[in-house]
């Protein structure tokens, strides 16, 4: 039933105009996100609902939040790990299901809220899980890896960014170019020698 108000509710807050706009984004009609449904719910409306609902959610709930077939769905379902996650009795439950739907984490948005924070937050720099997701052959664990070393960035660790990031300079996506360009620019941001020495 919680997953059915879920929904309901996400749908009352949706507006097909910004349904258009986020296919657009999104590429869903065609391009690498194609075939994803979109209600056209707002982000800070997700945020809001996941919230309201995170406390009442099971891990089951969650894994079927996370395999749904709407994008929406889908995305409050990484917002409530990741708030699960500060539960560090939950932390390594939450890494395992997020490793083992790495193919409902599919886009770059849903990638983006929630690689550095569970991935990047649960493993050391030198892990190997990062060279397990780099060396894939999924788009978006290849995403995974980069943006989950935002966490290290912040710790003022660049060395696995740097590493990502050379591996990654003949990748044939330009979704792993731009995140490992935000990636480098957050580098930067901590120190511009190593950026300009890069």
């Amino acid at each position: 039933m919680i997953i059915d108000d879920i929904i309901c509710e996400i749908k009352s807050n949706a507006s097909e105009d910004y349904a258009k706009f986020h296919r657009m984004m999104i590429q869903s009609e065609s391009g690498y996100g194609k075939g994803d449904l979109v209600m056209g719910c707002r982000m800070p409306d997700l945020r809001k609902i996941a919230k309201k609902y995170c406390n009442g959610l099971s891990m089951d709930d969650l894994r079927n939040l996370l395999q749904s077939a709407y994008h929406e769905v889908r995305t409050l379902a990484l917002i409530i790990m990741v708030q699960k996650f500060q539960d560090e009795k939950l932390r390594k439950d939450i890494v395992q299901m997020y490793l083992a739907n790495t193919k409902f984490v599919n886009n770059w948005g849903l990638v983006d809220i929630s690689a550095h924070h569970i991935i990047g937050k649960f493993f050391g720099s030198n892990d190997k899980i990062f060279d397990q997701l780099s060396d894939s052959n999924n788009l978006w664990e290849n995403r995974i890896a980069i943006v989950a070393t935002l966490f290290f960035i912040k710790q003022n660790d660049f060395r696995l960014t740097l590493r990502l990031c050379e591996k990654f300079l003949k990748h044939p996506h330009h979704l792993i170019h731009k995140a490992c360009g935000w990636m480098l620019r957050e580098v930067g941001k901590k120190d511009e020698s190593v950026l300009v020495n890069f």
